[in-house]
């Protein structure tokens, strides 16, 4: 009989191959614990890192997107500043609160609210077609849409000028309306405010 291996390999070959025995239940316990663990605090640091970063969408070209974020991270930045959240005392949303009574009662710092913020880039939207408008919000909607490709032009020219802007986009997705106060009314004091 012709074998290919020899008896005393396949042997070898047997135990090499064999199953394991089965782990305790202690062990397959800690094992069971030590993955539900990780799963958890995963889920809990996405969720947490989610709450707290703003959200880009419909970014096709990726030097609109990096211009969009750049002037995201620059408002953020002057947000913190406290001189910069004042400008939470000069606006009021539409019932007449003062916006930052508006943050105080949801229980929202401006950095929770900033953060919950969607950027899409709706160059095709009309209001992007003449060319002058870089961003526009619904009042109260966090999303916030820009002209991507005139949005990065500005920025190339100058940087403040969009974090400014994003600024004010942020004052719409909190509540403040348009006319009254006008835009450049908006942007302006933002800039007294923030742009420093």
């Amino acid at each position: 009989m012709n074998r290919p291996f020899p008896t005393h390999a396949r042997v070898a070959l047997a135990e090499v191959t064999r199953p394991q025995e089965k782990a305790s239940r202690k062990q397959k316990a800690r094992s069971c614990l030590s993955v539900f663990a990780c799963a958890l605090a995963t889920a809990l640091l996405a969720s947490r890192a989610s709450a707290d970063t703003p959200v880009f969408l419909g970014f096709v070209d990726t030097s609109t997107r990096l211009a969009v974020q750049r002037s995201v991270e620059g408002a953020a930045t002057r947000l913190a500043r406290p001189g910069c959240q004042d400008v939470f005392a000069d606006f009021t949303d539409a019932v007449g609160q003062r916006l930052s009574a508006t943050l105080v009662a949801r229980g929202k710092s401006p950095a929770e609210a900033f953060g919950v913020l969607r950027f899409f880039d709706d160059g095709a939207a009309p209001q992007c077609r003449a060319g002058k408008t870089l961003a526009f919000t619904q009042v109260g909607s966090p999303l916030v849409r820009l002209c991507g490709l005139q949005f990065r032009d500005r920025f190339l020219q100058n940087r403040t000028t969009t974090e400014i802007i994003v600024i004010h986009e942020f004052l719409h997705t909190l509540g403040v309306g348009e006319n009254p106060p006008t835009s450049e009314s908006i942007t302006k004091q933002v800039a007294v405010r923030c742009g420093n």
